[in-house]
């Protein structure tokens, strides 16, 4: 009989873990009795593969916005903020999260756009400052056990229940989901609305014959989400084109939004101005000594693959002479190379699943299921998802603390 057992070795269960046993040393109390379950051979996996492999752990301006449901998120770390105060928190920490790192002895720093790494810039070290905690207190970590299914008690004062894919039985009097979206409802989705995971957060799949030319070739541009010609968003930055699609944070972004049918219009030179080429073309002239083939009124403004594709596009032929209707078609696919949306590219490479508990169904201040007591939901298992910068990993990690003090406060308090 374990008082807490988390479901789940990631980012959340992992915080959630940490901070019960933080609440009882405050509260200067033994620490409960804790256990993990990780289906996978070693805890932590999220949190190592984050940040292409340097852990963006949160962000210095978190907002609300960045995620799906921003009215719910703001309503929980707002409580996180009001729970964390009683916390030390030094001056120079920019959120609780911080905070909570910091405490455990991490140093961090500062990139573009408020994104948060470790100062050795490598996320086994966030890792080691968390298990070291886990070790110190005696945290027990199950690896290899895959929870397949969570009985709740009949009962007020009864134990939780889970069971493994193994036939193995851990019982707890408090548990908490940790699992992340795509590990399903655990049988509970009778009790706890609970939407199927898709991934997202990832590459998108697009016509090909476009992009298996331009293969690992990245181009730094503005690309448009449009559905039935209306825009629904847009995104700046790098993007990769793959065989399939297209990849980078841009199209990361957009995929969260993104349905088959759309259309993404990519700005390969969105610092060119527009209805500039009839001018280069002139400009070309001179200097060439001869009017400029198609081909040379792209050469200098991006990659000759990505000229051969926009030619393409525009049906025209590199060799020949440029005129003012094909400059303008070539201006026009320039600025505009649309690609129809055919769906996720490649599930392997999404950082997270959209899907999951439904937020409402807990309480903002614990993450505590509102109609069971015994039961915490936290991370990724929760119908909650975000844009790229450390908001995914921060959500993980705030609703780890949450749920980790109040489960810790729910056990002493029987």
């Amino acid at each position: 009989m374990f008082d807490i057992v988390i479901i789940g070795g990631g980012a959340s269960g992992l915080a959630c873990a940490v901070a019960a046993c933080e609440a009882a040393l405050r509260a200067e109390r033994s620490a409960p009795k804790i256990i993990i379950l990780e289906s996978s051979d070693k805890v932590g996996r999220s949190i190592l593969r984050s940040g292409n492999g340097r852990c963006n752990f949160s962000n210095a301006d978190v907002m609300p916005d960045a995620y799906n449901d921003p009215a719910a998120v703001e309503a929980v770390l707002s409580c996180l903020q009001a729970q964390a105060a009683q916390m030390p928190l030094r001056a120079e920490a920019p959120n609780p999260v911080v905070a909570f790192f910091e405490r455990l002895g991490l140093i961090w720093r500062r990139e573009s756009e408020g994104r948060l790494y470790p100062l050795a810039n490598k996320a086994s070290v966030v890792l080691d400052v968390l298990r070291s905690y886990l070790l110190r207190f005696g945290v027990e970590v199950q690896c290899g056990m895959r929870a397949q299914k969570v009985v709740l008690p009949q009962a007020v004062g009864g134990h939780v229940t889970v069971h493994a894919e193994d036939g193995r039985l851990v019982r707890g009097r408090t548990v908490v989901i940790a699992a992340g979206g795509a590990a399903g409802a655990f049988g509970l989705e009778e009790v706890i609305p609970h939407e199927p995971p898709q991934p997202t957060l990832g590459p998108l799949a697009t016509d090909d014959c476009f992009t298996r030319p331009l293969d690992n070739i990245r181009v730094r541009c503005v690309v448009r989400l449009l559905r039935n010609g209306a825009l629904c968003a847009e995104e700046r930055g790098e993007v990769q084109f793959r065989a399939y699609g297209v990849s980078g944070i841009a199209i990361f972004n957009l995929s969260r939004l993104a349905r088959p049918g759309d259309v993404l219009q990519l700005d390969l030179a969105p610092d060119v101005p527009r209805h500039s080429m009839e001018v280069r073309r002139l400009m070309l002239r001179e200097a060439l000594a001869k009017p400029p083939s198609n081909f040379e009124l792209l050469q200098g403004i991006v990659l000759p693959l990505v000229a051969d594709q926009i030619l393409k596009r525009c049906v025209l032929e590199g060799a020949l002479e440029a005129t003012d209707e094909s400059a303008r078609q070539i201006e026009d696919a320039l600025h505009a190379f649309c690609l129809p949306v055919k769906g996720i590219g490649d599930e392997g490479l999404c950082q997270v699943h959209r899907g999951g508990f439904a937020l409402q169904a807990f309480q903002a201040d614990s993450m505590q299921a509102r109609e069971h007591p015994e039961l915490f939901v936290i991370g990724e298992a929760l119908d909650v998802d975000a844009r790229c910068g450390g908001f995914n990993l921060h959500w993980a990690f705030a609703t780890g603390m949450l749920a980790g003090w109040r489960a810790e406060q729910a056990v002493h308090a029987g």
